[in-house]
């Protein structure tokens, strides 16, 4: 199991405005807070999501140098965590850039006062710890007895215009220029070359646009991919599915993508993993749960439902793409527009955007949607049931959603737009951007932010042998580390 840690944009600037606050007057001075969090559960990672700062009152810590904190700071956490059945975070500051490791002292304060007290949440503590540049670095105390903790892979913050993240180097293979990627690295430079390119970015849906992305991320240099669709490739994909041809009839479009992202990628040490499964299966929906970033390219509502669900609950920035194409009663082209957009903590979610709605959810469970009869009485209601597309646009359409998860990750604070949404009109000749977008005001989706596992979405397809195998896996897994480490 890998762990990370990731913090709602709102919730970092609050943190680092207090912890770092000596360091901006120029003092040599360090600082800390309490924090909670809920837990968010992959297939092969558990992250923190920390969604509430405990900032101390007078008398609760005392600064000389470095920072202690009283037991009553301690005890008034405890019983904020205890009682919103969160897990307890401890944060403090370093006076130097970068990921931070631990001091003799840090780990005597979070491993033998902080821990064992935090174990009454029934969840570990996480510790947090952030450079003067504002990186953070972070770590799970699980087992009462353990002597050191366990390192988090990187730490992300997310919101609606960039994704900051500090990995821990030590955990990932040293990045080296590579010849193929000379022309990306002499665009963005060689560190936002290898930040990229360490993310695990999915892709959920790889028809004719999918594809298109997954190719642009494969020859970037992304280095780890999911990619996620139950279909098959059918004779009418040919005309729009990249690298496609009459002998892939009848092969999965997630496999297919996979063995040409193989072919085309530019990474060190390439990883592609092939779903053949809807995002609503349990198996699907926790392999999302382990990526960084997702791209949304289904036409679907009740995948982009969930999606929604994933970017706000489980702090996942998505992607989203979608094509409009309308025709005149004689078959002609009326209107076509293409629209991308990131939604995430601090963006409108899809739901409020029109993208979809609960309606569409309900009538894809019920089966509706299936029913030629039903799409012919209704075309003209409901958005969600046209799907028609054609290569150029699909291919303009996946290349402007890795366009702007570029923009996305290499954006620097002043740069416009953040949260924004673009469209293409193919009539007008013409691009239209949208900026800081929200939410409406009664919006549930926006309640869900940072809640993680707690908030359950109802429509998972549960698989009992694929839980069974999972069970199976940690029992061995466990068993085997403890028998390692009686050799010790």
């Amino acid at each position: 199991m890998n762990y990370d840690a990731v913090l709602p944009y709102r919730t970092y600037v609050q943190a680092r405005d207090h912890l770092l606050q000596h360091t901006r007057l120029s003092k040599r001075q360090e600082d800390l807070c309490f924090c909670l969090w809920r837990p968010s559960t992959g297939r092969v990672r558990y992250s923190a999501i920390v969604s509430n700062i405990i900032e101390p009152v007078e008398g609760e810590r005392t600064l000389h140098g470095n920072a202690a904190f009283d037991s009553e700071y301690l005890s008034r956490s405890l019983r904020l965590a205890f009682d919103r059945k969160m897990g307890l975070g401890f944060m403090h500051n370093h006076l130097t850039v970068g990921w931070q490791g631990m001091s003799d002292e840090d780990i005597v304060a979070e491993r033998d006062r902080i821990a064992p007290a935090a174990a009454v949440t029934g969840l570990p503590l996480v510790g947090l710890t952030m450079g003067t540049d504002g990186s953070l670095s972070a770590r799970f105390w699980i087992e009462r007895k353990q002597r050191r903790p366990i390192w988090c892979h990187k730490v992300r913050v997310v919101d609606g215009g960039t994704m900051r993240v500090t990995y821990n180097d030590s955990m990932y293979p040293e990045y080296r220029r590579r010849p193929q990627l000379q022309r990306t690295i002499d665009s963005w430079g060689l560190a936002m070359q290898q930040r990229m390119a360490r993310l695990r970015i999915g892709i959920v849906g790889l028809g004719s646009v999918g594809a298109v992305v997954a190719e642009a991320l494969a020859r970037m240099g992304v280095a780890n991919l999911t990619l996620i669709d139950a279909d098959k490739v059918e004779t009418h994909n040919l005309d729009r599915l990249l690298n496609a041809t009459s002998k892939d009839v009848g092969t999965y479009k997630a496999k297919l993508a996979a063995r040409q992202a193989k072919l085309a990628t530019t990474a060190n040490d390439f990883r592609v993993t092939s779903i053949t499964g809807n995002l609503q299966n349990e198996f699907s929906y926790q392999a999302a749960l382990d990526c960084d970033l997702l791209f949304s390219c289904v036409d679907r509502p009740l995948p982009k439902d969930l999606l929604n669900h994933i970017a706000y609950a489980h702090c996942i920035p998505v992607i989203f793409g979608g094509v409009f194409i309308d025709n005149k009663a004689d078959g002609r082209l009326a209107q076509a527009n293409w629209t991308v957009s990131i939604v995430g903590p601090g963006t409108r979610c899809l739901r409020c955007d029109s993208q979809y709605s609960s309606s569409d959810v309900v009538q894809e469970l019920d089966g509706s949607l299936d029913n030629p009869e039903y799409l012919r009485m209704h075309d003209s209601d409901s958005a969600t049931i046209r799907n028609q597309n054609v290569f150029p646009f699909s291919a303009n359409l996946g290349s402007s959603m890795v366009i702007e998860m570029v923009r996305y990750m290499i954006a620097e604070d002043w740069w416009p737009a953040k949260g924004a949404k673009t469209t293409y009109y193919f009539v007008r000749g013409n691009q239209e951007r949208f900026d800081s977008l929200t939410c409406k005001t009664h919006c549930s989706i926006r309640d869900r932010i940072g809640t993680g596992d707690t908030s359950h979405y109802p429509f998972i397809e549960s698989s009992s042998f694929d839980s069974l195998a999972r069970r199976f896996f940690r029992l061995f897994a466990s068993v085997l580390g403890k028998f390692l480490d009686s050799f010790k």
